[in-house]
Order: C-alpha cells, then sequence, then structure tokens
C-alpha cells in the first residue's frame, strides 16, 4: 500500500508541474488543502476515487492518463481498456469511415496514435498514389512525410518543412516507438537543415504546396480533429485528419479527385 501510495503522489506532483500549479493552487481547485494534497503527494496519504475524479476533471486528464491514475492508486478504472481490434473500437471506426470520411469531399484519413492509417476515403486513396508503396504493410503517414519522395514533391520545402518537424516531433514525444521512428529521419538527414530556416514573419497559414499524383499543384493544409465525447484511449489515440484546399484551383482539382471516385456522383 505504501508503494502504491508513493507511486501515485510522484504521479499527481508530475501533473501538477505540468500544469503549472502550485500545491495551493490545485488544492484550492479541488476542494481541499495544501496540507492534505502535499501528504497525497508524498504518499503519507491515500487518494479515494472521489479525489482522483476530481483531480481528472481539474486537471483535464486525457483516459489513458486517467486509467494509469486510477490503478496507480489501487482502484479498478472506470474506464475499459479495449483492444484496438476489439468490436466497440471497430464500430466507432465504422461511425467515422461512414459518417464523416464518407462525406468529405476532399482526402481525409484516420490516423491511430502512431499514424498508422486506419481509415481513409476514395479521394484519400488517389491522392497516395505515388507515395505508398503498395505493399502489404499498412500505410503509415509518418513514414510518407520522412519518405525521399514525399520531399520531392513539396515545392516549398523551406516554408513547409518546419511544420513537418514540429508535427514529427510532438508525435514522438508522445510514444517511445515513434520516438524511434524519429531517430530513423533524423539519420536519413530529412531534419538536416532545419535550423538553417529563419523566417522573420509567419503567416496565419503555412499551406504545403505540392505536386499532386497526376503533376498537379496543390496548395493545402489539414484539419486535425477527433470525436469530442470519447471515453476510451485507444479511440482517443486516434487522429481524423481531413485535407483542406487553400485556394479555388486546389479546390476545383480535388473535387475532380472526389468525381473519379465516385463516378456516378459526378454524373
Amino acid at each position: 500500500m505504501e508503494i502504491l501510495g508513493q507511486a501515485f503522489g510522484k504521479t499527481l506532483k508530475a501533473l501538477r508541474r505540468e500544469r503549472g500549479l502550485s500545491q495551493a493552487e490545485l488544492a484550492s481547485r479541488l476542494g481541499s488543502t495544501q496540507r492534505h494534497l502535499s501528504f497525497l503527494e508524498t504518499g503519507r496519504a491515500r487518494p479515494s476515487r472521489y479525489m482522483i475524479q476530481r483531480i481528472e476533471r481539474e486537471l483535464a486528464l486525457p483516459v489513458a492518463r486517467a486509467q494509469v491514475l486510477y490503478e496507480i492508486a489501487g482502484f479498478a478504472s472506470p474506464y475499459r481498456c479495449r483492444a484496438e481490434d476489439s468490436p466497440d473500437v471497430l464500430d466507432a471506426l465504422e461511425l467515422i469511415d461512414n459518417r464523416l470520411l464518407a462525406n468529405w469531399p476532399f482526402p481525409a484519413f484516420v490516423l491511430d496514435k502512431r499514424w498508422t492509417i486506419l481509415r481513409m476515403n476514395a479521394p484519400a486513396q488517389l491522392f497516395l498514389t505515388g507515395f505508398a508503396d503498395g505493399g502489404n504493410e499498412p500505410v503509415n503517414m509518418f513514414r510518407i512525410f520522412a519518405s525521399e519522395t514525399f520531399r520531392e514533391r513539396v515545392l516549398n520545402w523551406e516554408e513547409a518543412a518546419p511544420i513537418f518537424a514540429a508535427r514529427l516531433f510532438r508525435q514522438a514525444a508522445k510514444d517511445p516507438e515513434m520516438a524511434g521512428i524519429l531517430e530513423e529521419v533524423r539519420e536519413s538527414g530529412f531534419l538536416d537543415g532545419l535550423d538553417e530556416i529563419y523566417r522573420e514573419e509567419t503567416p496565419v497559414f503555412v499551406p504545403v504546396e505540392l505536386l499532386g499524383p497526376g503533376g498537379e499543384r496543390l496548395r493545402l493544409t489539414s484539419l486535425l480533429g477527433q470525436l469530442a465525447s470519447v471515453q476510451d484511449a485507444v479511440i482517443e489515440g486516434m487522429t481524423i485528419e481531413l485535407m483542406v484546399p487553400m485556394d479555388s484551383a486546389t479546390e476545383s482539382i480535388l473535387y475532380a479527385f472526389r468525381d473519379m471516385a465516385f463516378p456516378k456522383a459526378a454524373e
């Protein structure tokens, strides 16, 4: 029990510091006292389930981190630990695919926490022509970004490279396996020269200008999100990526992708 208390205390202290809160500030939010919070952090007191619920809410913990907090405190987590191929998760993926991706007119994807593409709409399949190798392995967006093929087709590499690098670093910081892939990317030279890129002023958006599968010139950005009411760590770790055209010419080209993917709808 003492070991559990110490583990919980260290985790709580780390979470508090991540949020930039003092013990007094967090205690006030929790309706507790600084003395009690200090006892929790040192392992001299154990939390109740009610206290963990308050911590989860006040620190806005994602499901995966809340699960850990319950478990190291010695409680069963109220969240189920579903497998990626469980019926509930697959049903949620089908809902996203059928209700969102199928109705988005431009390329759209669902990525897992390691950026493996779990679902994509028909325009996205056309868009990835030339990027994916066509093998049996699932397509990974991280590896597409880091590929020589992708780099060669980005027309404004100096402007866009820091944006891609920032996404790679953010993702690698969340997952040890992704950190390993990032090291491969470093060794490949993908990140070389980024420190030499300097911008005196950055625009509101930095669109990616790249050549499409047929040599089309495209100006794009992405809208990243997830379902708001997610209560599962697996689904919470997924990202929905919707490609957005940044000018009318790109919009027309992407609509053409849609019409090629759904010829009957274009008639």
